[in-house]
């Protein structure tokens, strides 16, 4: 396969969350852009590589969005969004900045349950200044008319039982009938269901050769 893609990790996370997908995708070139929440800061400029197909998770899809360098070869977003808040009320946000401060650990353990994923890191991995700014892009960005002006082919993969994105919540941005859903998952779809998403991502990819 010629297609490259280019995986963006979402909040609380680090490139490692798409280690197991990228073993079922041995064909396909790619890369991956950190942003620095788990492990070392992110280095330089994060840019988006032209004509790559774009695969983010959850913050992932919003920081793609406002990062475009121009039309992409496509996007697969995993529990992804074009604004977190509204719908998301800002409150929340509020209090786990409030908690990564107190105890970052705690909050982030907290965070990852809510996901429905093991503890992703330890504490002195994470970089709490990359967290609070990441949770303020959350609060502020709004990629909404980006996504509007979208012409690239879109693949949309959601969870059911997401407890951050909700059914409704990911409707109402991409619209129930574009969503290819899984029953189970949660929020932390690359890490629950690797084989499943890189199948999904595997087919949008031969689709768009």
């Amino acid at each position: 396969m010629n297609t490259a893609i280019v995986f963006i990790h979402g909040w609380g996370f680090n490139g490692s969350i798409w280690r197991e997908i990228s073993a079922y995708l041995p064909d396909i070139s790619r890369s991956s852009i950190e942003l620095g929440f788990v492990g070392e800061a992110a280095r330089g400029p994060q840019v988006i590589p032209d004509n790559a197909i774009i695969v983010a998770h959850s913050l992932g899809v919003l920081w793609a969005l406002r990062h475009l360098p121009k039309q992409p070869a496509g996007l697969v977003s995993i529990c992804g969004f074009d604004r977190f808040s509204p719908p998301v009320p800002r409150g929340d946000l509020l209090i786990m900045k409030r908690g990564l401060k107190k105890n970052q650990m705690v909050q982030m353990s907290h965070f990852w349950r809510a996901c429905g994923v093991a503890p992703f890191a330890q504490a002195e991995q994470l970089n709490q200044s990359a967290l609070i700014e990441g949770l303020d892009g959350l609060m502020n960005w709004d990629a909404r008319k980006q996504l509007e002006n979208l012409t690239c082919p879109v693949h949309v993969l959601a969870a059911l039982d997401d407890e951050i994105v909700s059914k409704r919540m990911a409707c109402d941005i991409w619209g129930e009938e574009k969503i290819n859903w899984s029953k189970n998952g949660g929020h932390g779809l690359p890490l629950t269901h690797p084989k499943w998403c890189a199948d999904q991502i595997k087919q949008f990819v031969e689709c768009h050769e």
